[in-house]
């Protein structure tokens, strides 16, 4: 399941007569209580009936309350890697480049399974710096889980980025 923007993002609830609205991001769906959670802007948690909303923002609270559970429960960490250096010399200069990227570990902490979970990546890292500065890059990608078991973790790896580092001779001084 990947998870709609919109589950996670601040909106406004509109209450069930009308009259009043608030901005807030949807946290939390309890069905068997009728009770819907929200994270008001200033970091503030509300608990009401969910019959108090909208029928507009009740069947939004329904429609997300999957996606809602499942980033309360998918935890993602990351931890750099890097392969064997290749080193290339010549006369004046020295070339080692290091294929590096992250090792993204998805944790999913609930009791249940979740389906088709797909994270994308942005990787900025410095390109062409061998005279100066050099220019921003981007490396994009997708990750793919079929199945995110319960309480369990799936790593999975980016696409390598090359790390270049240039190192010039120090001329002899006859």
């Amino acid at each position: 399941m990947g998870l709609p923007a919109s589950a996670v993002e601040q909106r406004t609830f509109t209450s069930s007569d009308g009259s009043k609205t608030f901005e807030a991001t949807l946290t939390g769906y309890n069905a068997k209580e009728g009770t819907v959670t929200v994270r008001k802007s200033r970091s503030k948690l509300l608990t009401f009936q969910l019959s108090r909303l909208s029928v507009k923002d009740i069947a939004y609270v329904k429609e997300n309350a999957n996606a809602v559970a499942a980033s309360n429960a998918i935890r993602v960490d990351f931890d750099l890697w890097e392969e064997k250096p290749t080193t290339t010399r010549s006369d004046t200069e020295r070339t080692k480049t290091t294929p590096a990227g992250y090792t993204v570990e998805l944790r999913n902490w609930s009791k249940q399974n979740v389906k088709n979970v797909k994270v994308r990546y942005t990787i900025f890292h410095r390109k062409d710096a061998e005279n100066g500065a050099g220019s921003i890059a981007q490396t994009k990608g997708t990750l793919s889980v079929a199945t995110l078991y319960a309480s369990s973790t799936d790593p999975q790896r980016t696409a390598p980025v090359n790390l270049v580092r240039y190192s010039r001779q120090k001329s002899g001084g006859g």
